[in-house]
C-alpha cells in the first residue's frame, strides 16, 4: 500500500473508531475536527504529549492553562502552522473532513482556507479595508467585481464592522483602531467561509470594550462552524465557550463542558489552577 493510501486508511480508521465510541451518545454528527494522540517536539523538547480533543460545529472551545503549557502549540497544529517551524515534529492524527491532515502531502493553501486563524496581535495587510477582505478570495479564483463587493460586505457584516467602515473601504486598514483591526482580521477569515476558526488570545491586546465586541462576535459566528480559542482570561472562557480544555506542562489534563470545568473540576491540578495556587 502506498503512502497516500496508508494515510487515507489511517484517517478512516480513526474516524470509524470515533463513530463507534460515540454510538448512542447525544452527538448526531461527527465532529468537524478532532485529534488523536498528537505529540509535538521542538528539536529535543517534548512540548505536547498525546493530546486527543474533539471539536463540533456550533461550539466554542476554550483552551486554558499557564503560559508555556502547550495551548498555542496545540492550536497551531490544527492548521499545520507548526510545520513551518524549523525542528518541529508532529505525530498523531489530526482528522478533518474524515481524513488525516497530518501528512507531508496535505495542501496547506487549501487547508487554511477551511481552517482559518486569527492571531494575538491584529495583523491587517498594508492594504485598503476592501483589499484585506478581497485579497484571499481573489487568490482562490473569485474575480467578478459584483461578487467580490457582496462578499466584502457580507464578511464585514459578519464581523460586526460594516456600519463602521462602509464609507471608507478604500482607506488603509492600518488606520483602524486595535479592536477594529482584530474584527477586520476575523472578517478576513470569514471571507473564505471556513469550517473552523482558530483564535490565539485574540483579546489580549484590546481594551475591555473591544474585548466585549470580540466576545459577542465569536458567539454570533459560531453557528455552523467550530471556534477554538486560546485564552488566559478565565472570565472570558466562562462567558463565550461551550467546552473547555485545561493544559499543564505539555499535557491536556482535563476537558469537558465549561460549566463542569469551572464549577466541578475533577483533577487536583485544575483545582489548583482555578484557585490561583500556580500560574
Amino acid at each position: 500500500m502506498n503512502d497516500s493510501k496508508q494515510t487515507a486508511a489511517s484517517g478512516a480508521a480513526v474516524a470509524d473508531a470515533f463513530a463507534s465510541e460515540q454510538a448512542g451518545s447525544k452527538l448526531v454528527e461527527k465532529p468537524v475536527l478532532y485529534t488523536h494522540n498528537v505529540n509535538v517536539w521542538y528539536n529535543d523538547h517534548h512540548a505536547l504529549d498525546d493530546t486527543s480533543l474533539t471539536f463540533n460545529k456550533g461550539e466554542i472551545t476554550a483552551l486554558i492553562g499557564p503560559s508555556g503549557c502547550g495551548k498555542s502549540t496545540f492550536l497551531r497544529c490544527l492548521n499545520l502552522m507548526n510545520r513551518e517551524i524549523d525542528g518541529c515534529q508532529i505525530t498523531g492524527d489530526i482528522i478533518y473532513r474524515d481524513h488525516n491532515i497530518n501528512t507531508p502531502e496535505e495542501d496547506l493553501y487549501e487547508l487554511r482556507r477551511s481552517i482559518g486563524m486569527v492571531f494575538q496581535q491584529p495583523n491587517p495587510f498594508p492594504k485598503s479595508i476592501y483589499e484585506n477582505i478581497a485579497f484571499a478570495p481573489r487568490c482562490h479564483g473569485l474575480r467578478d467585481k459584483a461578487s467580490l463587493d457582496q462578499l466584502v460586505e457580507e464578511s464585514l457584516r459578519g464581523a460586526a464592522l460594516w456600519d463602521e467602515v462602509k464609507d471608507k473601504l478604500k482607506k488603509s486598514a492600518q488606520d483602524l483602531s486595535g479592536g477594529q483591526q482584530q474584527r477586520l482580521c476575523i472578517a478576513r477569515a470569514l471571507a473564505l467561509k471556513p469550517d473552523v476558526i482558530l483564535l490565539d488570545e485574540p483579546c489580549s491586546a484590546l481594551d475591555p470594550i473591544s474585548t466585549l465586541a470580540i466576545e459577542q462576535l465569536m458567539t454570533s459566528i459560531a453557528d455552523g462552524r467550530a471556534i477554538i480559542i486560546v485564552t488566559h482570561n478565565m472570565e472570558q472562557a466562562t462567558r463565550v465557550s461551550n467546552r473547555t480544555a485545561f493544559f499543564y506542562m505539555g499535557e491536556m489534563v482535563e476537558t469537558g463542558e465549561t460549566e463542569q470545568i469551572f464549577n466541578a473540576p475533577r483533577t487536583e491540578k485544575l483545582q489548583d489552577y482555578l484557585n490561583g495556587r500556580f500560574s
